[in-house]
């Protein structure tokens, strides 16, 4: 006896960036970057509210906030730009939306954060850290027009600097864990250094094989974080200190081995 086919509707597929953003990512968790982030937001709004200026504190929080989103591994040098530079352009949003908001009707407000935006979007095009700083400052910008103004621009700015600050002092001081032998300041360069070593290791493993490619561009990206880290404030120029001097060193000896190896693959 023949069955007729079951009518089942099509399902239309899901697009990749859509279903990337539901996926569970396996990724470990940066608790140190968590801590961090409980003890820089959540004192800020505490202090704001101790201190009678809950907007300031609020605005501090979200600074504090703001400046976690940036805070990623890597040296501690490295940090200052990647997080000062963003944070800067969010108090010079602040500052701007602040007084746009106050200053302008509906329209010319618009028209003015719509420009805001193409110039933040041209800033995002320079690199990983001017893209954080024309996020932030677009950003910032409309809080800053959309927040009822209770305290003058220049306030606001530097209460969403001090939040910003105090992420960075405790990315500067605190350690990370494991990082306690030895002079800890340096535990995110010499992690991008061994890096380095490790991709190395990874190449030769993978010569000759389908992973090869791979392990090439996993090299190349541990190149370009190593060189990253150890470009940070007073790592530039010459270095001072034993342990730069060292890190500097293994960097430099690595160098001429993953150049030799990633031209290999390549001719191969």
């Amino acid at each position: 006896m023949n069955r007729s086919p079951v009518f089942r509707p099509a399902v239309p597929a899901v697009p990749p960036w859509l279903a990337h953003a539901f996926r569970a990512q396996r990724e470990p968790v940066p608790w140190s970057a968590v801590c961090r982030g409980a003890l820089a937001a959540g004192p800020s709004l505490l202090a704001g509210m101790l201190l009678g200026r809950t907007a300031l504190g609020v605005l501090a929080a979200i600074g504090a906030m703001l400046a976690g989103i940036n805070d990623r591994p890597g040296g501690r040098r490295a940090s200052v730009r990647r997080l000062g530079v963003p944070a800067a352009a969010g108090a010079a949003g602040l500052l701007a939306g602040t007084y746009a908001g106050q200053g302008l009707t509906a329209v010319p407000l618009t028209l003015a954060l719509t420009a805001l935006g193409l110039a933040a979007g041209g800033i995002s095009a320079v690199g990983p850290v001017a893209s954080a700083a024309g996020t932030q400052l677009l950003v910032a910008a409309a809080v800053g027009a959309g927040m009822p103004a209770a305290d003058p621009g220049w306030q606001r700015a530097l209460a969403f600097l001090a939040g910003a600050g105090w992420l960075l002092a405790l990315r500067l001081v605190l350690p990370t864990p494991g990082s306690l032998a030895g002079d800890f300041r340096f535990d995110g360069e010499r992690a991008a250094v061994a890096g380095v070593y490790d991709a190395i290791a990874a190449l030769v493993e993978a010569a000759g094989g389908p992973h090869a490619t791979a392990r090439r561009a996993a090299l190349t990206a541990a190149l370009d974080h190593a060189q990253d880290a150890l470009a940070g404030p007073r790592l530039r120029g010459y270095a001072t200190r034993a342990a730069e001097r060292r890190l500097h060193a293994r960097f430099a000896a690595a160098l001429p081995l993953a150049d030799r190896l990633r031209s290999r693959e390549v001719t191969e």
